[in-house]
């Protein structure tokens, strides 16, 4: 569950450097992915729906590192609405993992007849995906895309924690 954290606080919290059209990323959505591969692997056997997200993640990985060195060469600036695509395709994929790794921490409370804090995690999940799909939507509308992006960023945070409390309640249960 750890990589599964560390790997989402990558992917979720994105710090980057504009230079022109160059966009140094400071946190690498693409470590964060591989990190997040790792992890879904050593929980497999808790849920077989970590197994299920895996080769996403790890597309992902490959998908976002090629995305990076885009941006650092300022290519992606250069591709317009497609870039506009990229983002909800990258959303999509995003929220996709992210709901299986919740409903694996759902099987993993039922399956262990425990409380690991899947109820909370589903419903900030919830919220955050209402948030990230109504941010792209929005982009268009600076006022409202200002306001969904900073909603969809608390959102992110308060999801970090849900999940770093399962974690947390996972890990005291097994030890």
């Amino acid at each position: 569950m750890k990589n599964i954290f560390i790997g989402l606080l990558l992917i979720f919290l994105d710090f980057h450097l504009n230079l022109g059209n160059s966009k140094i990323g400071l946190l690498p959505d693409f470590i964060g992915y591989f990190i997040l591969s790792s992890g879904l692997f050593d929980m497999a056997e808790e849920s077989p729906l970590f197994l299920k997200v895996k080769p996403h993640a790890t597309g992902m990985a490959i998908y976002s590192a090629i995305l990076y060195f885009m941006d650092l060469v300022g290519f992606t600036a250069e591709l317009g609405v497609f870039s506009y695509l990229l983002a909800i395709l990258s959303t999509i994929v995003s929220l996709y993992i992210s709901y299986h790794i919740v409903m694996g921490v759902k099987e993993m409370e039922e399956n262990r007849n425990a409380l690991f804090n899947a109820q909370s995690l589903k419903s900030t999940w919830t919220v955050l995906a209402v948030f990230s799909i109504l941010s792209l939507l929005s982009l268009p509308i600076p006022a409202l895309a200002i306001i969904s992006i900073l909603v969809t960023i608390v959102t992110a945070i308060c999801f970090l924690v849900a999940f770093s409390r399962s974690k947390n309640l996972y890990y005291d249960f097994v030890a």
